[in-house]
């Protein structure tokens, strides 16, 4: 995991569902300040420590540009008529959320409805953004090598193990030695960096709060709020300054994109199934400004009695006007897909909702959160909460902030300055000192397939099979680590022997699931993560090997042992892409 003091900087990578942005520190500057971290700016309509996560190829398929830049060259292709084959992807990270199984055939589909594998998108990504890191790294040492720098990729504590596997790959395939990489956990990383920051910027709410906050005994809720997903972890603070996981992780995709999905399907009630296909189909530049003008429009809504005004491009109105045979300004409501109907005002070409219409484009995703730490909280381990965390961009919507203190008005609300670039920061200073984790909590029940002799009465007589005049009970689940358990950061779990059942290749196969106590790897709601694999001349058929396993890091992570032929290695977890 490049845990030594070889390397001379941490760079790290926050790839998000909207957007994205690396930042940097070098050991000597982490050794005197740990917040002393370098934000990449990046230009755009103005000047942002994040680029949205937009990448383009060209018509061979091949890699042209990212963020700003790929929305602007593919704005001038579609002004220009030439666009036809040029695949732009957005929000592609969350082809990720909730995949369980191994995701080598995984594909996207670009804006034009051409599809491309996601490893490609994903590893395409990364060395972009690799490359911009090592060139601003490069201007304070002119010459590095790959052991120089320690890299960091964010991800989000909900994933699953095949996703985290699956983004490892790509930054190999980007580059990136698998030694020199280490993956932070989104909220984690946040709590690290504020855990770091100046007083000052930590709080949102009466001074001393942030001294409770971090005082051994004390546990607080981290919500990081994305675009795409909410990623909740709750700490406990030990009495050495480290913490300890509450609960597993949890979430749920309930981002600030959902908002503008939901604004998006207000326009498709408006315009009309057939309109909207065909300028999607026609007109991808007008939906694409459409699409801009309405993340403008969300972000400048406050809590204040203001109407929401979105400002709609030329080529939508004349395209609904030759379809409809009538001015859009004729139209005042609109029945919406959850049975409301919502009224507006159209002038000059901008619509304009009233203030509790555009709040409630908010509000499923504000209540699914709200409902969940509730429910977090009337749990026995939830009882002694007192702090709410909000980081993330999602986490600066003034409507969010304002019911989550009206939701619960017995806990501290803090909201670092800094809320949109905390684990970014977080994650620089995780790459130099990974230790404030202590303790985590497994969010699956994981274990191994196996087989065993058969034993009537004990074993399914449909899992019966023979081998070598022997009689087995085979995919059985041999059980490492329980869901919800508390397992210590840095130690193997667990410690067990399996046959070997080809030669010179020992293979474990890795599964998960909810159920805390599965028999076998067929029951339902088991999923297969990955694979195990030892290579060794001596190893024999039948002979056994020693498998500890380790769950507490960011990534599965395993020791294997073979006593015969003397073969020793530690692996991750492998989904064989």
């Amino acid at each position: 995991m490049g845990e030594g003091l070889s390397y001379l900087f941490v760079a790290a990578i926050d790839l998000g569902t909207t957007f994205s942005g690396v930042a940097f520190s070098s050991r000597d500057a982490f050794t005197k300040e740990p917040t002393n971290v370098w934000l990449k700016t990046w230009h755009g309509t103005i000047v942002t420590y994040k680029t949205p996560t937009v990448i383009l190829f060209d018509q061979n398929g091949d890699f042209d540009s990212f963020g700003y830049e790929a929305e602007d060259r593919y704005t001038d292709l579609l002004l220009d008529g030439v666009a036809e084959n040029w695949s732009l992807f957005r929000r592609f990270k969350m082809s990720l959320y909730e995949q369980q199984s191994v995701l080598e055939s995984l594909e996207l589909v670009a804006d034009n409805g051409k599809k491309m594998s996601a490893m490609k998108v994903f590893s395409a990504s990364i060395k972009y953004l690799t490359e911009q890191l090592t060139k601003e790294i490069m201007k304070q040492v002119s010459y590095t090598t790959d052991k120089d720098i320690k890299w960091v990729i964010t991800v989000p504590a909900i994933w699953s193990q095949p996703a985290k596997s699956f983004v490892r790959k790509a930054a190999m395939m980007a580059g990136i030695e698998s030694e020199m990489l280490t993956m932070a956990l989104e909220p984690e990383a946040a709590a690290i960096c504020l855990k770091h920051l100046p007083l000052e910027k930590k709080k949102m709410g009466e001074v001393g709060d942030n001294y409770r906050t971090f005082s051994p005994g004390s546990s607080y809720t981290i919500v990081d709020a994305g675009g795409g997903t909410i990623d909740i972890t709750t700490h406990e603070v030990l009495e050495d300054g480290s913490v300890k996981e509450l609960f597993q992780s949890s979430g749920g995709d309930w981002g600030g994109t959902k908002v503008n999905d939901r604004i998006m399907e207000l326009f498709e009630d408006v315009l009309g199934t057939q309109t909207m296909s065909e300028l999607k189909q026609n007109q991808q530049l007008d939906i694409l400004e459409l699409e801009r003008n309405i993340e403008t429009a969300k972000r400048s809504l406050s809590t204040h009695r203001r109407k929401m005004t979105i400002t709609i491009p030329a080529g939508i109105l004349d395209q609904y006007k030759k379809n409809h045979h009538a001015d859009l300004s004729s139209v005042k409501s609109a029945s919406l897909r959850d049975g409301r109907t919502i009224e507006f005002t159209f002038n000059s070409g901008k619509l304009r909702l009233d203030h509790d219409s555009s709040c409630s484009f908010f509000e499923p995703s504000i209540i699914s959160i709200c409902d969940h730490l509730r429910d977090m909280f009337q749990m026995s381990a939830g009882q002694g909460i007192d702090t709410i965390i909000m980081v993330g961009g999602f986490a600066n919507c003034s409507f969010l902030i304002r019911k989550i203190l009206t939701e619960f008005p017995d806990k501290h609300v803090l909201v670092p300055e800094e809320a949109e670039w905390s684990v970014l920061k977080g994650a620089v200073i995780f790459g130099h000192d990974p230790w404030l984790i202590k303790q985590r909590r497994s969010r699956y029940t994981y274990g191994a397939k196996c087989k065993k002799l058969f034993k009537e009465g004990e074993h399914d007589p449909d899992k019966k099979e023979e081998e070598n005049d022997k009689v087995f009970c085979h995919d059985l689940f041999s059980k490492h680590v329980e869901i919800g358990e508390l397992i210590t950061v840095g130690e193997y779990q667990t410690n067990k022997k399996y046959r070997v059942s080809h030669d010179s290749m020992a293979r474990i196969q890795l599964y998960a699931s909810r159920n805390p106590d599965p028999k076998y790897v067929t029951d339902e709601g088991c999923f297969k993560v990955g694979e195990l694999e030892i290579f060794s001349p001596n190893l024999e058929v039948e002979s056994k090997i020693r498998v500890q396993l380790s769950f507490s890091h960011t990534e599965i992570e395993a020791r294997l042992s073979h006593r015969k032929s003397g073969t020793s290695s530690a692996i991750y977890l492998d989904t064989h892409f």
